[in-house]
């Protein structure tokens, strides 16, 4: 979305999570923490979305449509920043797979996370660790890395399999959102933070809510008048050109559901990284610990 909204020509490479692709040796050279997105300028390799967002900020090109540096209102570029660093902290992963395994929790959730492809995801987060510590011995070069995020997936299934810890995860999300809503209150025209701008943060938000959308969740957190500004906001940035382009589309997730095998390496949603960059199609932020 930010590679859209700057007007930077690129070539997307779709890695297929629902088959682990983003622990295949070919990608663990590129990237041996085995996470998405991936950003390849010439001979630079950049990982995590953060850094991404950064590279495109800061070391690109100075004359391209700024994301950050938007005013110079020191009191905008700040909340620029406060809301930036609340929806990234948040642990997508997490949410998303805890929704697969407490979907009581939640509503009806919407493509690409419908029944067949939440189980699929569920099963593979089950032999998430197992599948690591086999990849750790395949590729020796990644070794150390692979068994250390065996034993976070460890941890982190614990946390998901409670339901009263997933409840806390939500809860922290409750307040984020209950921030935003403030915010988007002094802002009831144009973008969130900077009215005339569209800023790194509105990326960040239009991504969680998607997300959030998308696993059912939106009665729970903004629907029904419970943050009537929230749904606005959303409702006006899914007609943004950088949204349509970014978010897959209905024909994308029917050719992904027919073309989804049992993972062969990891389940990808445990973990995948929370999606703001569309360097790599699927865009999931990585879980932050």
């Amino acid at each position: 979305m930010a590679l859209y909204e700057k007007n930077i020509d690129f070539e997307p490479y779709v890695i297929d999570i629902t088959k682990g692709e983003q622990y295949s040796s070919w990608f663990l050279e590129l990237n041996p923490r085995g996470e998405i997105p991936v950003l390849k300028v010439k001979d630079s390799v950049i990982p995590d979305s953060t850094r991404i967002l950064d590279y495109l900020e800061f070391y690109l090109n100075p004359d391209l449509p700024p994301l950050i540096n938007v005013t110079s209102d020191a009191k905008v570029l700040s909340n620029i920043e406060k809301f930036r660093d609340l929806i990234e902290a948040l642990p997508a992963g997490v949410i998303t797979v805890g929704s697969f395994i407490h979907a009581h929790l939640c509503g009806r959730p919407k493509l690409p996370f419908v029944l067949p492809v939440r189980e699929l995801l569920k099963s593979g987060d089950l032999s998430s660790s197992q599948n690591l510590r086999r990849l750790a011995e395949d590729n020796p070069h990644a070794r150390n890395v692979l068994l250390y995020k065996a034993e976070i997936h460890d941890r982190k299934h614990e946390i998901l399999s409670n339901e009263e810890e997933y409840l806390k995860i939500l809860n922290v999300v409750d307040q984020v959102l209950t921030e935003v809503e403030k915010e988007l209150q002094n802002q009831t025209e144009g973008n969130w933070l900077c009215c005339d701008k569209f800023t790194i943060a509105d990326i960040n938000l239009a991504v969680l809510l998607q997300r959030l959308w998308e696993l059912g969740l939106e009665d729970r957190f903004w629907t029904n008048g419970k943050r009537s500004y929230t749904e606005s906001y959303f409702q006006r940035v899914q007609q943004r050109e950088s949204f349509k382009k970014t978010i897959p589309t209905l024909p994308d997730h029917i050719k992904m559901i027919i073309t989804s095998q049992p993972p062969a390496y990891v389940g990808a949603a445990g973990a995948a990284t929370f999606g703001i960059v569309i360097a790599i199609l699927c865009v999931l932020k990585k879980i932050i610990h």
